[in-house]
């Protein structure tokens, strides 16, 4: 998929949501207004754990020819947490720090062994927004958000053999990432959530594990903290 399509797709799947939000009704809007004031977001923290799957990654190929084995594994798993500040009930900034498993291991019989082992580390700045809410409560909240920030690329390779040699690559990408979900509010503290987004990045110059550019849709689940007293 490229990354026009992936934006065109995300497009699309917020738009209907944020028109079938004008169409609740006005009366249902005041009746709930004092429970929705009890429960906004305005000058409150938040902490999330996110565990995503980069579905482009998920490969495994396994070659034997002539007693030479090779493996190369990516599973796209990655994990992240986030701090949200909440510059408003659905308006927050947000910055984020996570690793994408990018394990790559190459094994040879006869001439030697070699293990690489590989990492990449998205450091990323971005808003988050919740146009309106499902339910009266406030529990149920659509969103959709953005962040940039700099992908760092660390890879290690280890040759034994007649000579054993060890390299180091480290390398910076920059990335961006598009995302829409759901947020559940199980209580004042807890929540929890899904969300479906695509990131782009740009290549790395190396080969960083299975790849040299980590672009690819994402989904992704959550489990949220949100403290503070909040503001009026």
């Amino acid at each position: 998929m490229s990354g026009i399509k992936a934006a065109v797709v995300i497009f699309f799947i917020s738009f209907p949501i944020t028109l079938s939000a004008q169409a609740l009704p006005n009366t249902a809007k005041s009746e709930s207004t004092n429970q929705y004031a009890s429960n906004s977001l305005k000058g409150k923290h938040g902490i999330e754990l996110r565990l995503g799957l980069l579905s482009k990654l998920s490969s495994t190929n396994e070659i034997s020819t002539g007693g030479i084995t090779t493996k190369n594994k990516a599973n796209g798993l990655g994990g992240s947490i986030a701090y949200n500040y909440w510059l408003e009930d659905n308006l927050a900034l947000s910055i984020s720090i996570g690793a994408l498993n990018a394990d790559a291991n190459t094994s040879v019989s006869g001439g030697g062994t070699s293990v690489e082992s590989a990492v990449v580390v998205p450091m990323l700045f971005g808003v988050k927004y919740q146009a309106f809410r499902f339910t009266d409560s406030n529990n149920l909240r659509p969103y959709v958000s953005a962040s940039i920030g700099p992908y760092f690329g660390f890879a290690s390779n280890v040759r034994a053999g007649a000579i054993t040699s060890t390299e180091s690559i480290s390398e910076t990408a920059l990335g961006a990432r598009l995302a829409v979900g759901m947020d559940l509010s199980l209580s004042k503290l807890f929540k929890l959530g899904f969300g479906a987004g695509y990131r782009f990045v740009t290549d790395f110059e190396n080969r960083i594990g299975s790849e040299t550019n980590y672009s690819s849709p994402e989904f992704s689940l959550l489990l949220g903290i949100v403290f503070g007293r909040g503001k009026k």
